[in-house]
């Protein structure tokens, strides 16, 4: 498959997987959210999970906001409509993101920073990824019988918090509705859930509902979920490490509307100049199978034997196996590839009865990266990693 924009992470748009990425870097001036009263009715906690679990995501346009500062060391500024390097942003930095969804085969993102834009765009079968950086423009129709083509499809599965319609398999996950189902999924005996008063997201009421971790191994203080009063959509998710007061991460809508966008919002055509790629699906299959070759799994991923964890509840630790981060970081190149590269030298170089490595810590959770392949990481600090490491089911 020749070199183009959907040989990249951004091919995991075009297909059934999940994207972990689409924001781009830009200054956000103001906070996200004010704190306000409101004459919205009282809620039990119980009753917003209720909504949630029964949430029809509608129509709606908006603008998204992620902000982060997890702790991790300090990195040189790249040009964030790169994904790669925008995945880091989701760490460390402000990002920022225009959405339109009609349906699940109706939605448009336009990532914008001072001096370039991204979009994605699906229109029915079509879909098309536009990168005004070097004029470049992917196409793919996509197949009729391509799961979440005709149904609005849902990331979290038939059987996720927000089942249904819902959004898109292959929407972004980084939205507040992906990231407050990240959330719910946490949801157990070891979490404390209550609804804290309400706040002004959008310009919109809602309700705070706090989950809180009753483990004292996680780094995690809690979660907290803005969720709309009238449509139950969440507006915003903030993660607050323990003993913080201000979160280390957050996403949420700075304005939305939930009137269903113009026809014309998804209509596109290259502009004059634009470099055209036409990819077709197998070449999406084929190219995701050989990098997961690259890494050292097999297409199908890791089996039950390449990955495991230790520990339960909010400070589970996930153990993957035969770990290659040459392969890993192989396929990046420009900023991407000097990003990637700073990053990694500044790891901590570890060693102990668990053997030798290199580590990151941050505010929010640690990974732990052993010279035989194996990976640890959690929401708990190093240290929990390193006797994790040692625990048979890590082996």
């Amino acid at each position: 498959m020749p070199n183009s924009l959907l040989s990249t992470p951004a091919r995991r748009w075009a297909t059934g997987a999940t994207v972990a990425t689409v924001v781009v870097g830009a200054a956000v001036a103001g906070p996200l959210i004010a704190g306000a009263d409101s004459d919205l009715p009282d809620r039990t906690a119980a009753e917003l999970l209720v909504d949630l679990a029964s949430l029809d995501v509608g129509p709606f346009a908006g603008t998204i906001v992620q902000s982060a500062d997890v702790g991790l060391p300090e990195l040189p500024a790249t040009d964030t409509t790169s994904l790669p390097t925008a995945a880091l942003s989701l760490l460390d930095g402000s990002s920022t993101a225009r959405v339109w969804y009609t349906d699940g085969d109706t939605y448009r993102f336009a990532l914008q920073d001072d001096q370039n834009e991204s979009d994605l765009i699906r229109d029915g079968q079509d879909l098309w990824f536009w990168s005004s950086e070097g004029a470049r423009a992917s196409h793919l129709v996509v197949p009729e019988d391509a799961e979440g083509s005709d149904d609005g499809g849902n990331p979290f599965g038939d059987k996720g918090p927000f089942g249904g319609e819902g959004m898109p398999e292959d929407m972004p996950e980084n939205i507040p509705t992906a990231a407050a189902s990240l959330a719910l999924s946490m949801i157990e005996p070891s979490t404390q859930i209550d609804v804290d008063g309400t706040a002004t997201v959008a310009g919109r009421n809602a309700y705070e509902l706090v989950l809180r971790p009753k483990d004292d191994q996680s780094l995690i203080g809690s979660i907290r979920l803005a969720i709309d009063g009238e449509t139950s959509m969440p507006l915003r998710v903030q993660i607050v490490a323990k003993d913080a007061t201000e979160p280390s991460f957050e996403v949420g809508f700075t304005s939305i509307s939930f009137d269903e966008p113009e026809e014309s919002t998804y209509e596109f055509a290259p502009p004059p100049g634009t470099t055209v790629e036409e990819i077709q699906p197998d070449d999406l299959d084929d190219a995701a199978a050989e990098h997961h070759t690259d890494m050292g799994v097999g297409p199908e991923g890791l089996d039950d034997s390449g990955f495991s964890t230790v520990g339960s509840g909010w400070s589970t630790v996930f153990v993957a196996r035969d770990v290659d981060l040459d392969a890993l970081t192989s396929h990046l190149e420009g900023d991407a590839a000097t990003l990637a590269a700073e990053f990694i030298a500044q790891l901590q170089d570890v060693s102990g009865p668990y053997g030798t490595g290199r580590a990151l810590t941050s505010d929010l959770f640690s990974v732990l990266l052993l010279d035989d392949g194996r990976l640890l990481a959690g929401a708990v600090s190093l240290d929990v990693l390193e006797e994790a490491a040692q625990d048979p089911a890590a082996q």
